[in-house]
Parts: structure tokens; sequence; C-alpha cells
């Protein structure tokens, strides 16, 4: 199963109080980036002035951007990073090996397992078939099968979305057995309800696995080829695709590891299958979501109607956070700072991180990583996260003073 690291709806939570006490936090200090500049490569955009927390340059905030992620690198941290403000890259990089065997270093364009990043995709799909006149989010499961149970007939596409459906979390035997859709329909209808439908968040990977189907069933098309024509063309994501895409051949996909083993490149694992499909398995590069936020946000895709779903604050949850599910995304209001829009990711050996801090000059801050450590007590590191986290809290505050657990 993809597993939901756990930042996943808590980043905007951690965010917020990290934002309102400033220094009073679990992570490492350092003031060393307010007293040095970088003199690692890096891509960059014109020098021009950006109002944010504070009115730095451009060149200061990236020089600090750059010896906060070379501080990281030295403590561990491998992965590829974009930030965007205003709707422009100002920053982007890789650090570490994308393969350590070969020494293939990291860059923008190694390709990454998304992990979870991949429901907004699926979520973006069944609005993208709305559109179209072919479905609706209040339609219910009656509508797409005929031989759905009767505890599951009254289910929406709208509950499949919010992760309110009741449904499991995880209804199959693993990401990467040889299941077909016909048998993962069949698992998702035999799976035990947890809840009722439409009285409570609980996460579903199986929720969105038969979104998936849905969207088979009403395109015609196959899930992968309806993304790839309609989502990620359009955005020239030109790499982005799935398991097995002959396209890998062409560019450089990083290997995962955990605490040291080598698992290969997501380019090379199997499937993908329908333990899988629709809530992970999407292969992908930091620029490749800088464009699909680009694609949102231009309205490209969908239209602003439907963007607007994607982002809205469906259901809350936990009912003592301030958190919210919407539709592939998470997000958060803070005093001060606005909106946060975020999803993580993470598989055995990769993780992802997407914020938008939507009014903080719509400030976007993306980071694939090839790393997570597992220690004791089920405690794991997952470094793409945690890198991702602190950079936008640094980034919005311009001090640059808190690092992650694991650069201590």
């Amino acid at each position: 199963m993809i597993f939901k690291s756990y930042s996943s709806s808590l980043v905007v939570v951690i965010c917020s109080s990290l934002l309102i006490s400033l220094y009073g936090c679990v992570f490492k200090e350092n003031n060393l980036l307010n007293n040095q500049t970088s003199s690692k490569n890096q891509t960059t955009s014109n020098d021009n002035q950006l109002t944010n927390v504070r009115n730095i340059s451009t060149a200061e905030r990236i020089n600090k951007i750059s010896l906060y992620l070379e501080i990281l690198e030295e403590n561990g941290f491998s992965g590829a990073v974009l930030v965007s403000q205003n709707d422009k890259i100002i920053f982007e990089n890789g650090y570490g090996l994308a393969d350590r065997k070969n020494r293939i270093p990291i860059t923008p364009k190694t390709v990454f397992d998304s992990g979870s990043l991949s429901k907004q995709f699926t979520a973006a799909a069944i609005l993208h078939l709305e559109e179209q006149g072919k479905l609706k989010v209040e339609d219910t499961l009656a509508k797409f099968f005929h031989d759905v149970p009767s505890d599951k007939a009254k289910i929406t596409l709208h509950q499949l979305l919010t992760h309110s459906s009741g449904l499991p979390e995880y209804a199959f035997d693993s990401d990467f057995a040889k299941l077909s859709r016909q048998q993962a329909q069949k698992l998702v209808f035999k799976a035990r309800l947890k809840t009722s439908p439409g009285t409570k968040y609980l996460y579903s990977d199986t929720g969105y696995g038969l979104l998936a189907i849905i969207v088979e069933v009403v395109s015609g098309k196959s899930f992968q080829d309806y993304l790839k024509d309609n989502l990620f063309k359009p955005a020239n994501m030109l790499n982005t695709g799935f398991y097995n895409d002959p396209q890998w051949s062409q560019v450089t996909v990083a290997h995962g590891y955990n605490n040291g083993k080598d698992f290969g490149s997501a380019a090379e694992r199997p499937g993908p299958y329908w333990g899988l499909v629709g809530f992970g398995g999407v292969l992908t590069t930091v620029e490749d979501l800088y464009f699909w936020n680009i694609a949102l946000e231009k309205n490209l895709i969908l239209s602003r109607t439907s963007t607007k779903k994607l982002f809205a604050p469906h259901i809350k949850e936990n009912k003592d956070g301030k958190s919210y599910y919407g539709y592939g995304w998470v997000t958060e209001e803070i005093p001060g700072y606005g909106k946060i829009i975020s999803h993580d990711g993470a598989t055995d050996s990769q993780n992802a991180i997407f914020i938008k801090y939507a009014d903080s000059n719509n400030t976007v801050v993306i980071v694939l990583s090839n790393r997570i450590d597992e220690g004791w007590f089920g405690k794991e590191t997952f470094y793409g996260t945690q890198t991702g986290e602190t950079l936008g809290i640094n980034i919005l505050r311009d001090n640059f003073r808190t690092l992650p657990d694991y650069a201590n």
C-alpha cells in the first residue's frame, strides 16, 4: 500500500504551530544562514524584488535557500527541490544521488515516485469528466455498477473524493500484486465499511482506487491514458507517467532507499496493477509538478469552478484539528498567513510533498526525495516531507533558523 506519511494531514497544523510560535518548536535552530551566502550552483530567476514577510531581493532569498539545503544535504537529505513565487520559479536544484551504485546525481529533472500526490490527478480526472457532463460528484455508485452491494450503493463520488465513504484505508493484498480491474472491484465491494457513508473522515486509498475504476468505466479509456491525454500533456508534464512507461529509458529515474537498502528504480517496478492505481504510482519531477500547478492556476485543464472544488475545505480531517480535506488536497487557514494547500506522499522508500502558501505571494514548495529511514518504535524519517515543511516556514519568515529533526 501507499504509505500515508506522518504529515499528510498534519502538515498545515505543524506549520501553523511553528508560524505562530516562531521559535517554540521541536526543530533545531541555526543562525548560520543569516550570515553566509552559497556558492553552490542552482537555477534562478531574474533578480527582482519580491514582497513577502520581509522585502528582500530574489538573489538574497536564493542564497539563503541554497545554503539551507546544503546544510540539509550534509545531514542526509537526498532529493529535488523547487520553489516558486508569484507563478515564477525562483529556485530549483538536486541534492544527493539518484543511483548510489552508479553515482548518478539528482537534478530537477530526475523522476521520483510521488506516492499519494497521485490522488490529486485522480480527483482532477473526475472533475474533468464532470465538466463534460459524463458524471456528477453527487452521483452514487449505483449509477456506475449494477452489482454494487446495497451497503455501498449510495456512496457518492464526493464521499470517495473526501475520504468520507466509510471504505477501509486499503482493501488489496499488495501494491504490486497482479490484480486486474475486475478483481480490484470485487475486493472493494467485499470490503467491510468502517463507518456509515458520509459520516466521518477516514483516509482511504481504496476509495481513490474505485474512483480510478470509474474514470475507466465512464471514459472508455484506460486510467493511465486518460490522465496522459487530458491532464499531463495539456499541462506540459512531459516527464510524468506510470511504472514501466517506455519513456523512462530516456531520463533518470531515482532509486529509492530505506535504511540504506536499495529498493531499485520506480520505473522497474511491476504494474501499475489495481492494488495501486488511482491513489499512487504516478512518477514525476519537481518541474512537472510546477507545470501542473501553473495549469491549475491558469485554468488550462479545469475551469475555475472545478479548481475551487479541488481546494475547497470539504471535510475536517479530525474534529479537534483545523485542517480540511478537499479533493486530493489538504487545506487550512492560518491567521496572518492565509490559505495553505498541501499534500504529501510516501512509498516504502520515496516521499514527496507539495505545499502552496496561496496568500503569501503564492509561494510553492515542492520536494521529492528518495530516502526514508525507519527508526525505533515505528518512528520514520521522511526526508522530503520534513525538508519541504521547514523550508516553506523559513521562506515565509525569511530567517532560515528552523531545521528538521534529522539535521541534528
